[in-house]
């Protein structure tokens, strides 16, 4: 019975691990370097494609992108 939990719990954590780490996760920690949560246009000169759409995602205007404006971001 604890092996069949243990397989379980392992198999749940390998899901969760990756959805954790989709690929906007991992991108948007990648331009975040400061690691403050949000994308700073110093940061999104890194990708092309963010900083020439950078005004469009940065929906509240603040120049800085939060996770849920890069989350919503349909390239």
């Amino acid at each position: 019975m604890k092996q069949l939990i243990a397989a379980f719990s392992l198999m749940f954590l390998a899901i969760s691990a990756t959805v954790i780490a989709s690929p906007t996760n991992v991108r948007f920690a990648h331009l975040d370097k400061d690691m403050d949560g949000q994308i700073s246009i110093v940061e999104a000169k890194e990708d092309k494609e963010i900083m020439r759409q950078f005004a469009d995602i940065d929906e509240d205007g603040d120049e800085k992108v939060s996770k849920k404006e890069f989350e919503s971001f349909k390239p």
